[in-house]
This record gives structure tokens, C-alpha cells and sequence, in this order.
């Protein structure tokens, strides 16, 4: 059974019912379960439509409907289809064509409805909905090398204006197809044409990229794509193609031609926005804040960059930023489709909440928690309430709330775990958290991340053995878990311990996630305590320069302070000192070093 179908039909809009599961070759005539599904030509043609029709319909085009509905609801489907579609020839009219193919496709006739769909094409020769509908088909049906003349068909007969659009829903559409060579082969023909017009050329590579890609030709992929950047985008099909290959295993984009193409095509909105949230998945939060701050100077009604802006903001500590950037996104959210905007707007009240948490306004904070009306985000909003109580001296009541909160996924009950421990360590009462964390350890064994934030709790207690023992049991389960290679190495660093081992395991991390500021910092911490000064020095400036963090300040300072350069330091220490006062590692280090600001 050809499962695919249902899928595919959401291609492109179509008014047919909604069993569509096609067997090829299957007989004509349908099983009479099947039949008791088979909805009526009415139910398959919206009312306003219907009436259209039955206006136009004469005594015999009207007499072949009727029959032909009586016929497929008694079971004999293959009679009735024969019925609409001498109909649908008679009338010319789209919507008779349409319900032949319905009826073929719910009987599980994929020919019969490429039939009818060949004929509704040749007998309407000014629309391209037949040629849509015939192309489904044929590729649900796996029929992919018979499908190029009808492609072809299809890209001649569409108009200019939405020519783009169509090549890239092709190019995703024969990705998914069974047969990648043949898919290829196809693409490769069928888009020559179109790759020599300089309108449709980006969307035309990027269809053949995309197939490529699928086939598993990486490296011809690549060159198409690069073939698209350079080619004038009426669509952001290249740029989003080039984002998703930036991070392949194989053959990956350089990142220089990417911001080439932002360069050359600055109001791509669209795929900045994507490279922003690519740049912040690898933790690079400066170069992500750089390309949203582009985006909301130049289209400040992109309701989504506004609030991504402000997240990250609010991440780094940037409140008054952040405060603006979030109001600038509700001022925007009007303009955002309404099945994005609700969630959005969950999204924008939580984080304003955790600001005015942070600003020391409890009010102010359930005021915006108390405007969300949506229980999605239960959990999340629990949790905020939660961390409200807390910070007013309601440590039981906080957890309370926590413990109480519903959570059906596993992943909503270590958020629970986690929160609950946040809140402790918060509160100064490290053994507490070390004994959440535990006992959830011992009812999830294989809980990477549970075991992870055990494993930091641990260090603070100093308890080192139960730390490393931990970390290792991480990276035992989860070879490629750089944050665990990371913290461990860092760990031994910080004590002078073991350090050609430390070295060695910050440098696997980064091998992993070589762009990530905090394992950066890591090797320039190690390099520091191994005595290599200017590489350490060069590693922190690197660091830091991908995101301003108070413990990556401390470094670089103590750093330039250790090699003399200590107006610079002092420098560094109070920028440190401003962003996070009673930070521990920043006065731990100005108390050790005797520094005065």
C-alpha cells in the first residue's frame, strides 16, 4: 500500500477526500468497505462550488453525476468513475475531473486516477492544477522517470510569477521520492532550461541540490548549490539550503560563501534568520545577535526576530535590551500568522516574567505570567511561578508547586528534576540538590543529562571522585556528549590537576563543537595553567569575542594580569564586575590576585 500518498496530496491543495491510499495496479473496483467511505460529490466540493456546478450541469451531464454517485455508494466504483469522468469530459468542468480521480484514488486505482488526470490536462490546457495533481500521483506511485514530461509540462505552463516557488516544491517533493538516481536524473533534464533564465536559476540549482543531496551526491549537491548563492534568489530556497549544509558531516558549505550570498542579497530575511538560529545552536551567541540585530533594523516588522533577539538578550544579561527587543516583538505580533502567534506570545510573557524576575519585580513578573491563556506551556509556566516563590523566601512552597506540576514526558519530568535543583543550589543548599539529583539518577539510570547536572552539583561540594565518575559514566553513554569531555577537563584544570589529560579532553570537546566560546575558554584556561601564556591569552580574546561572559573576563583578566598587563586587566575586571557583581568566580579571583577596582 502506497502509505506515501496522504503525504504527498499536501502538496498542493486538492478538494478530495481523505482516505488516499493507493495500491499500483490495484483492480478498478473497490472493496464495499471501502465504498462506505466514499464521500458524495457534494461532500467533496466545497457548497458554493457545488451549486456552481449543478447551475451549469445539462440534464445529461447531470444524469452521468447521479448515476455515477449511486454507483460508487452501492460499491461499484469503477462504474462510477467510468460515469464522472464521461461527465467531466461532456461538462470541461475541473471539479467533475476532480472527483474521477477522488473516486480512483479510494478505490486504489493509482492508474485510473493518472487517467483521469491526463485527460482533465488535455482537455484544460490554460491550468496547471491537472499537471499538479497528475505529478502526486505519479510520484506516489514511485513513478519517477515517467513523470518528466509532465514536469516539463508543468514548468512551461506555469506563469512566470510563481515559477520559482513551484521548482522549489519540486525539489522537495523528488527529494522524498523511492528512487534518488532516477529523481536525479530527471532533476538534472528537467531543470536545464530553467537554470539558463536568470529569474528562476537559484530555485532551479537549489531543486537539483536538494535531490542530490538526498541521493547521497554530496559533493555535486555542494557545487549546485554554490551555483545557486551566486544566481539572483527570487525565493530563499538557496540561502535555507545552504544553512542546513553549513553543519553536514560531509562536504559542508564553507560559511563564507553563505554570508557571501547575505552580502550580495542583504533582504534575505528569511535565511538570516535561519543562519542566526544555526549561529545559536553552536553557541555562537555574538555572531547570532549580529545577524538578528541586522534583520530588526532592516525589517522590523519580522515579528520572530524580534523575539529571538530578545531571548538571547536576556541570556547574556543584556536586560534593558532585552526589555525593548521583547516589547518591539508584541508591537510586531499582529503581524504573524495566528497558528505561530499564540505560541510566540507564550514565549515572549515567560521571558518578560524571568526579566522582571531578575529586575527584583515579583508583581510585575506574575502580572506577565498571568497574562498567557493557553495550558501548552503548563510546565513552563509552573516553573516560573516556582522560581518567583523562591527568590521571595518560599523554598517549600516553590518546590511544592514543582513537585506538583504535571508532567506526562520524560523530558517533563527531568525538566522538573532539574528546575527543583536550580532552585536549591539557588537557595545555597547544594546537599539538597545533590539529592534530588541523585535519587533521579537512581530511578533514570541512563539519564545523560540528569547525570550531567549531578556531576556540576558534585563539584561544587567537592566532591571530585563522585564528579568524575559521573562525567565519565556521560561520556561512556553518549561518546559524542562535548559538554561532558569539556567539563571534566575543565575540572582538572581548575585544580592543576592531571593537565596533559585535561588538555586532552578539551580538545575532544571542541572537536565536536569547535565554535562553542566556553570550551574555548577551557583550552585557554589549560593552556594558562600549563604555562603557555599567549596562546592562552589568544584562546580568551578568541573566546570572548563570541560571547561577553563574566567567567570568560575573569580568565582573560587574570591572564593579562599573570603577563603584566595590568591596566587591561583591571579593565576586563571591572566590565566582569558590571555585568555580575557577586559573581564567585570573579570575586574568588580579585580576592586571590588582591586586586582592587
Amino acid at each position: 500500500m502506497l502509505t506515501r500518498l496522504a503525504s504527498a496530496l499536501r502538496w498542493w491543495p486538492l478538494a478530495l477526500g481523505s482516505s488516499l491510499c493507493l495500491a499500483q495496479g490495484a483492480p478498478a473496483g473497490p472493496a464495499p468497505t471501502d465504498m462506505a467511505r466514499a464521500p458524495s460529490v457534494t461532500a467533496a466540493v466545497p457548497p458554493t462550488e457545488s451549486r456552481q456546478l449543478t447551475s451549469a450541469m445539462t440534464a445529461e451531464v447531470m444524469y452521468l453525476v447521479l448515476v455515477g454517485e449511486m454507483q460508487t455508494q452501492s460499491g461499484q466504483a469503477g462504474a462510477g468513475y467510468s460515469l464522472l469522468l464521461e461527465a467531466a469530459r461532456k461538462s470541461a468542468d475541473p471539479l467533475l475531473y476532480r472527483r474521477a480521480v477522488e473516486i480512483a484514488m479510494q478505490s486504489g486505482s493509482g492508474e485510473a486516477a493518472i487517467s483521469a488526470a491526463k485527460t482533465w490536462a488535455s482537455a484544460d490546457k490554460a491550468s496547471t492544477e491537472p499537471l499538479r495533481v497528475t505529478l502526486q500521483i505519479m510520484l506516489s506511485l514511485n513513478q519517477v522517470e515517467q513523470s518528466e514530461p509532465t514536469l516539463e509540462q508543468l514548468l512551461d505552463r506555469v506563469p512566470d510569477a510563481e515559477r520559482s516557488e513551484l521548482i522549489d516544491l519540486v525539489g522537495h517533493n523528488y527529494a522524498r521520492a523511492k528512487d534518488k538516481s532516477a529523481a536525479v536524473r530527471v532533476l538534472t533534464t528537467a531543470m536545464r532550461l530553467w537554470q539558463r533564465n536568470s529569474a528562476s536559476a537559484s530555485s532551479a540549482w537549489t531543486a537539483l541540490a536538494r535531490v542530490q543531496l538526498a541521493a547521497g551526491l554530496a559533493e555535486a549537491a555542494t557545487h549546485s548549490l554554490e551555483n545557486a548563492l551566486q544566481a539572483v534568489p527570487e525565493t530563499p530556497a538557496a540561502g535555507l539550503l545552504a544553512v542546513e549544509l553549513l553543519g553536514a558531516n560531509q562536504h559542508p558549505l564553507p560559511e563564507v560563501k553563505l554570508q557571501r550570498h547575505l552580502s550580495d542579497f542583504p533582504e534575505q530575511h528569511l535565511v538570516r534568520m535561519a543562519y542566526a538560529r544555526y549561529l545559536l545552536g553552536a553557541s555562537r551567541w555574538t555572531d547570532s545577535e549580529r545577524q538578528l540585530q541586522h534583520i530588526t533594523q532592516r525589517q522590523p516588522a519580522l515579528a520572530e526576530a524580534w523575539l529571538m533577539l530578545g531571548a538571547l538578550q536576556l541570556q547574556n544579561n543584556q536586560l534593558a535590551p532585552a526589555h525593548d527587543s521583547l516589547n518591539q516583538f508584541l508591537s510586531q505580533a499582529k503581524h504573524m500568522p495566528d497558528e505561530r502567534r499564540d505560541k510566540a506570545l507564550t514565549q515572549a510573557y515567560l521571558l518578560l516574567a524571568q526579566l522582571e524576575e531578575q529586575r527584583q519585580n515579583p508583581a510585575q513578573a506574575r502580572a506577565w505570567l498571568d497574562r498567557i491563556d493557553t495550558s501548552d506551556d503548563m510546565l513552563r509556566i509552573q516553573l516560573r511561578r516556582a522560581s518567583l516563590l523562591a527568590r521571595e523566601g518560599k523554598l517549600d512552597e516553590a518546590r511544592a508547586l514543582i513537585q506538583d506540576a504535571p508532567a506526562g514526558q520524560p523530558s517533563e519530568v527531568r525538566a522538573k528534576v532539574l528546575a527543583e535543583a536550580q532552585l536549591l543550589k539557588d537557595a545555597r543548599q547544594t546537599q539538597a540538590a545533590f539529592d534530588v539529583l541523585s535519587n533521579a539518577v537512581q530511578a533514570a539510570p541512563d539519564d545523560t543529562d540528569l547525570m550531567y547536572e549531578q556531576a556540576m552539583v558534585a563539584e561544587k561540594l567537592g566532591r571530585h571522585a563522585d564528579m568524575e565518575r559521573l562525567l565519565r559514566r556521560v561520556i561512556a553513554l553518549s561518546p559524542d556528549n562535548a559538554h561532558a569531555y569539556n567539563a571534566l577537563g575543565y575540572a582538572m584544570a581548575d585544580r592543576n590537576d592531571r593537565l596533559p589529560e585535561a588538555k586532552e579532553l578539551i580538545v575532544k570537546a571542541l572537536s565536536f563543537l569547535p565554535d562553542d566560546p566556553f570550551i574555548t575558554d577551557s583550552l585557554g584556561w589549560v593552556e594558562f595553567r600549563l604555562g603557555n601564556l599567549p596562546e592562552a591569552a589568544r584562546l580568551l580574546r578568541k573566546a570572548l569575542a563570541m560571547r561577553t561572559d563574566v567567567e570568560i573576563l575573569t580568565h582573560l583578566a587574570e591572564v593579562l594580569w599573570v603577563m603584566g598587563d595590568r591596566d587591561h586587566a583591571k579593565d576586563l575586571f571591572r566590565q566582569a564586575s558590571t555585568l555580575q557583581p557577586d559573581n564567585e568566580a570573579l570575586q574568588s579571583t580579585l580576592t586571590r590576585l588582591g586586586v582592587r577596582l
